[in-house]
């Protein structure tokens, strides 16, 4: 049966009888809701920070987001006697991630009340489109996919905001381990406190780079910028192809950051490492726009606006995030790459401090990427956050009688 057509019946909280329906959103008054969805129900939580809906409305507004020109997707949205209480979506990309077996699709989006009611109702939506359109496996959450904000928060919702990390409340993940979702990888950031860094180790790194020949660090300027995305891309590619969840990562995905990097990112936090020439490295941080926002509701009305311009001209942003990094494969494993990736993570920790940045976050780190994670380690990163990828197969259990 269709679930966007087929009415529940549930009791709530009161014990009075309600009506739960999985609805499909298409019309642009539903997309509208879809995306204002979560500011909505998680607005009780003092920990949770509601972006902006222009933020939101680039990676999920199918007239906007890069995903829906290569994607199969489908939104639903849950409500009860016609009030939204949760949303989930479904996707299917051509391009599989590396580790994720073929005939794989993806739900993502998932954001609902404390009911397993409501959730089990959206990931059967999600699950029967999926199993319809020829998936054999689903996995997710992603929004919308494995270069956006893939995983569920399942630690550090206590943690302050960041810029294109997703929020969750910690039932979401029980609800999910109770429908019988399995744990597939954890995704992890870390966070370093500058005033804590170590300048010893910091001085040892920088002294074994500058012993390596015609090893160079430049800034992108603006008449290089389209050049040096493309070398990030490039780079990003090279160096993670064969990591888990890898998908390729192409300048359309990076589409916006233009206007970010003219207005609000310094030269010095977008650097390439070059060796005899060619760039062999890579990395990104941009502020943390939640700075920004703090205190303006997704919809700001025109003052609030004057209020975000203000702050652009005259903030110093006191946290940033660092959204890509990568040394060239070829370098994998040897003592040139190790010294390269410390000496970026140097390079973007001397940036912020002179800058007056109090801390900064890097991830997504895989669980068992042990060599960034001891480099990290080295630096007094300590774990901050966990998003969870969790799997299961579309077919349903059999029933036994």
């Amino acid at each position: 049966m269709d679930l966007s057509e087929e009415n529940r019946f549930v009791r709530g909280d009161d014990w009075q009888i309600r009506m739960l329906r999985i609805q499909i959103a298409s019309s642009r008054r539903d997309i509208r809701e879809f995306i204002d969805l979560p500011s909505q129900i998680y607005s009780k939580f003092d920990t949770f920070v509601a972006p902006l809906r222009m933020d939101r409305g680039l990676m999920l507004d199918p007239k906007q987001s890069a995903a829906w020109k290569r994607s199969r997707i489908r939104y639903w949205i849950a409500r009860i006697d016609g009030q939204s209480v949760g949303r989930i979506s479904a996707q299917i990309d051509e391009t599989i991630p590396i580790g994720v077996a073929s005939g794989s699709g993806m739900f993502g989006c998932l954001d609902a009340i404390d009911d397993e009611r409501v959730v089990a109702s959206l990931m059967e939506a999600a699950r029967q489109w999926l199993e319809e359109q020829g998936c054999t496996y689903m996995y997710g959450p992603c929004s919308l996919n494995m270069n956006e904000e893939p995983g569920l928060l399942v630690e550090g919702a206590n943690e302050p905001a960041m810029t294109l990390c997703p929020w969750h409340p910690p039932y979401l993940g029980e609800h999910l381990d109770h429908l019988g979702f399995s744990r597939v990888r954890d995704l992890h950031n870390w966070r370093l406190d500058l005033d804590q860094g170590p300048p010893a180790i910091r001085q040892g790194h920088s002294a074994l780079s500058k012993r390596i020949p015609n090893l160079t660090v430049r800034h992108p300027s603006r008449a290089t910028y389209a050049a040096d995305i493309q070398i990030l891309c490039d780079i990003y590619n090279d160096g993670w192809r064969d990591n888990w969840g890898f998908i390729p990562l192409a300048p359309a995905d990076l589409a916006g950051l233009d206007q970010l990097m003219k207005w609000l990112v310094p030269r010095e936090a977008f650097k390439i490492v070059e060796l005899d020439g060619v760039p062999v490295a890579a990395t990104l941080l941009i502020p943390n726009l939640f700075e920004l926002t703090r205190g303006i509701p997704p919809t700001p009305g025109p003052l609030q606006w004057l209020k975000i311009l203000w702050r652009a001209c005259n903030h110093r942003f006191q946290s940033g995030r660092i959204i890509i990094t990568g040394v060239a494969y070829r370098l994998r494993g040897t003592l040139v790459g190790s010294a390269i990736a410390s000496l970026l993570v140097d390079e973007l920790i001397a940036s912020h401090q002179a800058l007056k940045g109090h801390w900064v976050e890097a991830g997504w780190v895989l669980e068992n990427n042990h060599a960034l994670i001891q480099i990290l380690e080295r630096f007094n990163f300590r774990r901050s956050k966990t998003f969870r990828i969790y799997g299961k197969d579309t077919a349903p259990a059999p029933t036994t009688l």
